[in-house]
């Protein structure tokens, strides 16, 4: 055998190790702390239950219920998709006994088959082993690692959100034939991260030119649209099943009505930046001026109450009415708006990519309550010495993930402006705008590091490839420069040579 066809064989065999070894880290964290509850589990188990009762099949909005709902309360299922809990009553009929145990496992194997899906698309993209290798632990070790463990939807929305990104950046990247198969599979895996996360309706549309780049390998205009259709008829179908659905159990054309609570707070929160904001005569005006004193979510829940309490507005009305005061908002107050959206731009954002000592603090700090001031400065200057390997690792970590993070951010368009739109320029172009297109999204309303989980991988692959092609470029650029002096130098010497 030779040494080419060994390090062929090698590298599944490397992929293999390095995926039982992150389950196996798992494991270890699911064993010592058990499934994570986050303040969103009761709703989730709630519904889940509601499933197995039967009690969501019918939802009645004159149900004198405000939030947060009563986890047997039928509006709740219309606060929530049915997605996540769906998957939480399985594991209740599956495994009564410890469901919470296999909706984690559940989570583990789907998230196990986005760090390879994200391990291959780096190989695709041209890096080479170790850095592919590196470039999955990155986003195996990020907040995917800790939300996996939690009975929460961001763990499954990401995920496969992520692996039909992956997909579609593929498939860019080889413009092969369109496969009508595989962009069904990641049409399907787009729209069941839209049944757990309602958002990813809107999320989805950031997907739009990685798509239109995926099917460019299809024979003419016909079949290029047949192509591009197949990725998003799985979630159009979804969502206007999922509207159908609930104007029969409910009497209402909705998705969900969490608008009712995450669009009133934006708007609270806005309100600190123009003392006209609410100064009109709708109620939604009336209950702002009321409530927005320290401007905090617990303020735009008490205008939920008082819009219900007050004005017998139902889930739905309240929902319809903060989406239009939102919107007008923009058109109305548009620098109170802008300044909100640019408050949660921070430079957290910066360190996503490469943060194990984060995520570590974050496992301590979802399960224990503490992070244990696991690699902070103020732990060293306390005396415990033991922390200064962490805090230097940390440091190290924040450092190549900002590298890796601007890279991505900055030197993308750069390139696609200099180079034209190449195969592989397309893909990472692609990646960028449904980066920028959730993140545009969210910070419009609220922003977390968790909900920006869908994009991560895409942003930290295509870093790093934007960074080994920085690297290329210096290092061809040196070369040209000695090999050009080692020229005038030769040249110089043959001129005082032949002048003897």
């Amino acid at each position: 055998m030779n040494a080419a066809h060994q390090s062929t064989a090698a590298r599944p065999s490397l992929l293999a190790g390095a995926l039982v070894l992150l389950l196996a880290f798992k494991l270890v964290v699911l064993i010592v702390f058990g499934a994570t509850i986050a303040p969103d589990s009761r709703d989730y188990i709630g519904y889940a239950d509601q499933i197995l009762r039967g009690s969501f099949r019918h939802v009645d909005l004159a149900a004198d219920a405000v939030l947060p709902y009563p986890a047997n309360e039928p509006l709740l299922t219309l606060f929530r998709p049915i997605g996540y809990p769906a998957v939480i009553a399985a594991a209740k009929i599956i495994a009564p006994a410890h469901w919470a145990s296999a909706v984690v496992l559940f989570q583990f194997a789907v998230s196990l088959l986005a760090t390879a899906m994200v391990y291959r698309l780096a190989r695709c993209f041209g890096l080479g082993l170790w850095l592919g290798l590196g470039v999955a632990a990155a986003y195996a070790t990020s907040l995917q690692f800790v939300v996996d463990q939690a009975i929460a939807s961001d763990s499954l929305c990401a995920t496969t959100f992520t692996i039909a990104a992956c997909m579609l950046a593929e498939l860019t990247l080889r413009r092969a034939p369109a496969r009508p198969l595989l962009l069904l599979t990641a049409g399907v895996l787009i729209a069941l991260s839209f049944l757990i996360r309602d958002v990813i309706a809107f999320v989805a549309l950031g997907l739009l030119p990685l798509a239109a780049a995926s099917v460019l390998g299809a024979n003419g205009w016909r079949r290029r649209a047949a192509a591009f259709g197949l990725v998003f008829l799985p979630l159009i179908a979804s969502y206007i099943g999922y509207v159908e659905w609930n104007r029969a159990r409910a009497g209402a054309a909705v998705v969900t009505t969490i608008g009712q609570w995450s669009l009133l707070d934006p708007l609270v929160r806005a309100s600190r930046y123009d003392p006209t904001f609410f100064s009109g005569d709708s109620p939604i005006a009336h209950v702002g001026r009321r409530v927005a004193k320290n401007f905090t979510l617990d303020e735009s829940l008490e205008a939920t109450w008082l819009l219900h309490r007050e004005y017998g507005w139902d889930a739905v009305r309240i929902s319809r009415e903060a989406i239009s005061a939102y919107l007008r908002a923009w058109a109305e107050h548009p620098w109170a708006m802008t300044r909100h959206a640019l408050s949660y731009l921070s430079e957290s954002q910066l360190h996503q990519a490469v943060r194990p000592t984060e995520t570590v603090r974050d496992v301590l700090l979802w399960n224990t309550g503490d992070d244990r001031e696991f690699a902070r400065e103020g732990a060293v200057r306390a005396g415990n010495w033991w922390m200064i390997p962490a805090v230097i690792v940390h440091r190290l970590c924040e450092t190549i993930s900002t590298l890796v993070f601007a890279a991505f951010l900055l030197i993308t368009p750069v390139r696609l402006v200099r180079e034209g739109l190449s195969a592989h320029l397309a893909a990472s172009a692609g990646l960028w705008v449904a980066y920028l297109a959730c993140l545009g999204l969210h910070a419009a309303v609220n922003v977390h590091p968790r909900y920006l989980l869908p994009v991560l991988a895409g942003s930290i692959v295509v870093g790093a490839v934007n960074v080994v092609w920085l690297v290329a470029r210096y290092r061809a650029r040196a070369a040209g420069k000695s090999a050009h002096a080692g020229g005038s130098s030769t040249e110089g010497s043959g001129l005082t040579a032949g002048s003897r």
